[in-house]
């Protein structure tokens, strides 16, 4: 029996040692969502490590379809979701808004370049088919009173319907329109109005990991006023959009 105890606090003991650096027992890795295929994303997924890094918190990311991704954060079988627009954190009850943004985008309306579409404000968007990505929220929200919205699964598959005629305007980011393009290598596409709506990205916690608000939003606006945020977003997004 003594035996058998002595060799559980070995384990226990060597548990430990293997988890510390320099006495300190490191921090579990926390995991956050991701919206699967969008360019604005991918830089993210750049970006917060880094920012986490700064206080010795490491992360890892997982790419989901929006609204799963969505459903994890809130139910807590993720820890948050790494970009989501301000409106995000009235919808979903149980994630908490870092405050400070680290990321923006603009709502953009491609059309093919074969087209004479016109769109000067969002309210133009009546007048047209307009196509979306399922579960992202900028372009849920700038649709919400239309009627004649058709949802895609990934902006590859959007693009694919305005290619083909089955709608008029495809609605997502200017970043993440343009980051296709470039993958597709065509140019049956053109950008009818780059940014009907400018939005701030905010980083989202589950309410479990509140006590890590504080110290992430520091880091950002110190980040933010030295420069270096715009430094890692710029080499983040040569790597993704490149």
């Amino acid at each position: 029996m003594v035996l058998r105890k002595l060799s559980c606090l070995l384990i226990i003991a060597v548990f430990f040692v293997s988890q510390s650096k320099a006495g300190h027992v490191q921090p579990l890795k926390l995991n956050f969502a991701s919206i699967a295929k969008l360019g604005e994303q991918e830089v993210a997924s750049i970006v917060l490590p880094q920012i986490y890094q700064q206080i010795q918190q490491p992360i890892s990311i997982t790419p989901l379809p929006a609204n799963r991704a969505q459903h994890e954060a809130n139910r807590g079988i993720k820890d948050g979701e790494i970009l989501r627009i301000y409106s995000y954190g009235e919808e979903t009850p149980n994630v908490i808004r870092v405050p400070t943004p680290y990321y923006y985008f603009t709502t953009a309306a491609f059309s093919r370049k074969n087209t004479s579409i016109t769109i000067n404000r969002p309210a133009d968007l009546a007048h047209y088919r307009i196509g979306v990505v399922r579960g992202v929220k900028h372009t849920e929200n700038a649709t919400k009173k239309l009627s004649n919205v058709s949802l895609s699964n990934s902006t590859r598959e959007l693009f694919h319907q305005l290619s083909i005629g089955n709608i008029d305007i495809a609605l997502t980011s200017f970043q993440d329109g343009q980051f296709l393009i470039k993958q597709l290598g065509n140019d049956k596409f053109k950008v009818v109005h780059p940014a009907l709506v400018y939005e701030s990205l905010f980083h989202y916690l589950n309410k479990k990991h509140e006590k890590l608000v504080t110290p992430i939003n520091q880091v950002i606006k110190r980040l933010k006023a030295t420069g270096e945020l715009e430094k890692m977003l710029i080499q983040a997004q040569q790597q993704v959009y490149r």
